[in-house]
């Protein structure tokens, strides 16, 4: 199934009356965010968001099978908050990700509570995707460029150098071999050997 693209700042209701919705938009966490109102179930599963509140009486069989194999699918694997309201409820095995109320009352009073929950964990997860991809991405520039100074990785990836030598103390605790040449005042890996990037080992090479 094609991934949903990540779109922050977006919360998607779906089956909701326009008083409902009217509250959700005075609920949102920030002034960038926008509603969006759907009434095609496949928004759901394509539009990346930080929440969707789906009314699940507004679902056909079709659009609730739907939703629920792809939840199945991802297993857990999403930053997204989902507020599933009324029945038929989701099966137990998706009711620690999809969050389950019997009637839009029962989350109205605690709304903004709700969505600025679903904001501060979609934010850490986007600080956390940076985090790794900065992390590889210097990993990546001491294999290509065996000894590299902690200057030239820290002008080619924009960051400051005090930041790109705590990145290279992460990759060293998580098992990376690197090593700081001191002839050339630089970063190489040991052995020419990424464990993250699966390079191939040889024993007798150490």
């Amino acid at each position: 199934m094609k991934e949903k693209q990540n779109a922050p700042g977006q919360v998607i209701t779906f089956g909701l009356t326009d008083a409902q919705n009217t509250l959700v938009k005075a609920c949102l966490p920030a002034k960038e965010y926008q509603l969006i109102e759907t009434d095609c179930a496949v928004d759901i599963i394509a539009i990346g968001a930080v929440a969707y509140i789906i009314s699940a009486e507004a679902l056909t069989d079709e659009d609730r099978e739907m939703i629920l194999e792809y939840y199945e699918e991802i297993n857990g694997c999403s930053d997204e908050t989902v507020l599933w309201i009324g029945t038929p409820a989701p099966p137990k095995s998706l009711q620690k990700l999809i969050k389950c109320y019997d009637s839009f009352e029962m989350i109205a009073d605690n709304l903004k509570y709700y969505l600025l929950s679903a904001h501060r964990q979609s934010k850490k997860a986007r600080d956390y995707s940076k985090q790794l991809a900065d992390g590889l991405l210097i990993l990546s520039l001491i294999r290509k460029h065996p000894g590299i100074k902690t200057k030239e990785i820290a002008e080619k990836v924009e960051l400051p150098i005090r930041t790109v030598q705590r990145y290279i103390t992460a990759l060293e605790q998580t098992g990376e071999w690197l090593a700081y040449d001191t002839q050339k005042k630089g970063w190489y890996l040991q052995y020419g050997v990424s464990i993250l990037f699966g390079d191939p080992f040889n024993v007798e090479d150490i």
